[in-house]
């Protein structure tokens, strides 16, 4: 029976787009006029007029104009670029309930809302959009980041189970629809993940250097993103080493144009200085600690489709740090405790209003306050 759901989820997939689409390939400004008839989690194909179909692996395609696309899906996107999280959520759910017949753009309607409501923090909206597109519509374009980040939904909510089951389920599929090894490396750093947040850290620093030795000089992503959890591992019985790891992946060739990963290593690196700075009670440490978390305030903004864990802890890190260096500037140095408290200020702002739904925003609140109080002194 399940081989049939798949078989006819598979079929649907393969219904075409009307004419007029337009597929922009990475790197031409002249896009492919055609029609696309299938996507999978593979590729794309699509037709010529009056030729024969051609194909497109997805990390070739920059992005798709559907002739067909419908105006609720439009309506979505529009309120997506304006910002308005919220309401491109409950746009792409909605869209996704009036597209039945049209699997391609029903695929895209719950994919996108299930990003939005999982930026938003809404993980069990999140988790059923995603749900509902892995079973109707398995081989999907999506089929890989969907699987990512229901798992990650999963972890955010506290459910380790739901997280296992969820890489049992996506592991089941994937096998039955061939994908690559490339997957079963990402669901191993998942299930990695899935023992860090159980705590069993010795277990999943283990699993999480396999991974990286299965990931090293085929996937940078995934390999970076295992160094990352070896290093967050290491933080529980030794900062000095995990100080050490953060640094590696931030000099580490093979890691730069890595932006994701390079961004959460230096919020790492600015946790291991703040934690020494504090202790020690070195302003110097502190200066640096700071400035890690800029690097990942400025080199990193998450899209929509990606985790946001990093850079607020980056936000909120580097208002603390400022704000440390602003409380311990000396009585007779106003300007510098004036920069110090301006900045501090301005981080936690950012993280106020870019991530309401934050498990920070009190703590950004908090110092916020405190900012505002270091800048009266200034004055």
């Amino acid at each position: 029976m399940r081989r049939l759901l798949i078989a006819a989820s598979v079929l649907a997939c393969c219904l075409p787009s009307a004419a007029g689409d337009r597929i922009y390939k990475r790197g031409e400004a002249k896009p492919i006029e055609c029609t696309v008839e299938k996507e999978d989690w593979k590729e794309v194909t699509y037709k010529l007029q009056g030729a024969a179909s051609g194909t497109l692996s997805w990390d070739k395609v920059a992005s798709i104009d559907y002739g067909d696309e419908p105006v609720a899906l439009k309506d979505a996107r529009a309120a997506a670029e304006k910002g308005d999280r919220e309401g491109a959520a409950e746009l792409y759910r909605k869209a996704a309930d009036g597209l039945a017949e049209k699997p391609i753009h029903r695929a895209r309607a719950l994919f996108n809302a299930g990003t939005q409501f999982q930026t938003l923090g809404k993980y069990g909206e999140a988790i059923a959009a995603f749900d509902a597109l892995l079973k109707e519509i398995p081989s999907n374009r999506y089929f890989k980041e969907a699987s990512e980040a229901r798992v990650a939904c999963f972890l955010s909510k506290g459910d380790s189970k739901g997280a296992t089951d969820a890489i049992t389920a996506s592991v089941a599929q994937a096998k039955e629809m061939n994908v690559d090894a490339q997957f079963s490396a990402m669901m191993n750093l998942k299930e990695a993940e899935v023992l860090e947040a159980a705590g069993d850290i010795a277990t999943a620093n283990g699993k999480f250097g396999a991974v990286s030795g299965q990931a090293s000089g085929k996937w940078p992503a995934i390999a970076g993103m295992a160094k990352l959890g070896q290093a967050r591992c290491q933080m529980k019985s030794s900062p000095a080493v995990a100080q050490g790891t953060f640094e590696s992946i931030t000099k580490d060739p093979s890691f730069k144009t890595q932006r994701a990963v390079i961004g959460a290593a230096y919020a790492g690196l600015g946790d291991c200085l703040f934690e020494q700075a504090e202790k020690g009670n070195d302003l110097d440490k502190m200066k640096r600690a700071a400035i890690s978390y800029l690097n990942t305030v400025t080199l990193y903004f998450p899209p929509d489709s990606a985790p946001t864990g990093a850079y607020e802890s980056a936000l909120v890190g580097g208002a603390r740090a400022f704000l440390v260096l602003a409380q311990k500037a000396e009585p007779a140095a106003k300007k510098a405790r004036e920069t110090w408290a301006n900045q501090s200020r301005s981080l936690a702002v950012m993280l106020i209003d870019q991530f309401p739904s934050s498990v920070h925003k009190t703590k950004a609140e908090e110092i916020r306050k405190a900012a505002d109080a270091e800048l009266e002194k200034a004055k």
